[in-house]
């Protein structure tokens, strides 16, 4: 932010993206979307494939052919999901160590584990998966078992969920 000041008193305020820049335009702009697609795993190394998908959804934008009823859509918003759920496992496990407890963060890692599995399954990487594509995904890892074993995975959780919840919840800290 560029900022105005009269004194203490703010006037106006410039926000100014460009300057948190990394070069990613720079490394991208000779290469073609499908190729410029691994970077964005990189920029954001806790939600790495809904980097992917932002980008894939504005190269769609871009070329007019965005579908919301498409199969790849269904698998980009359950992998989204389950990047939503690492997040929160990670955030709740590393606050619990920032205010003195260390149960929920191995429950909680034993968790992600499980999670970081079904993208290691449908990409062969854990975090850099580069499994979006614009206007698909790459469905050679997708097949029943592996949406049974994510199903498998949302009962079972619950178990570690609870005792996360109590021992935040119950214990003195």
């Amino acid at each position: 932010m560029v900022l105005q000041l009269n004194g203490e008193l703010i006037e106006r305020a410039d926000p100014h993206v460009g300057y948190l820049h990394r070069g990613t335009e720079k490394l991208i702009e000779s290469r073609t979307y499908l190729k410029s697609l691994p970077y964005f795993d990189r920029l954001d190394y806790v939600s790495m494939m809904t980097q992917e998908h932002a980008f894939c959804l504005s190269i769609e934008s871009l070329m007019q052919t965005t579908s919301y009823t498409a199969i790849y859509v269904q698998i980009r918003v359950l992998f989204d999901e389950i990047t939503r759920i690492l997040n929160h496992l990670l955030t709740i496990s590393t606050h619990s160590l920032d205010v003195g407890n260390m149960s929920p963060v191995f429950w909680a890692f034993e968790e992600r584990e499980k999670l970081m599995e079904f993208y290691e399954r449908v990409s062969g990487a854990r975090m850099h998966s580069a499994f979006y594509r614009p206007n698909e995904v790459d469905m050679s890892g997708i097949n029943f078992q592996l949406f049974f074993d994510i199903s498998v995975f949302c009962r079972n959780c619950l178990k570690s969920l609870t005792e996360i919840y109590s021992v935040l919840t119950t214990n003195k800290i």
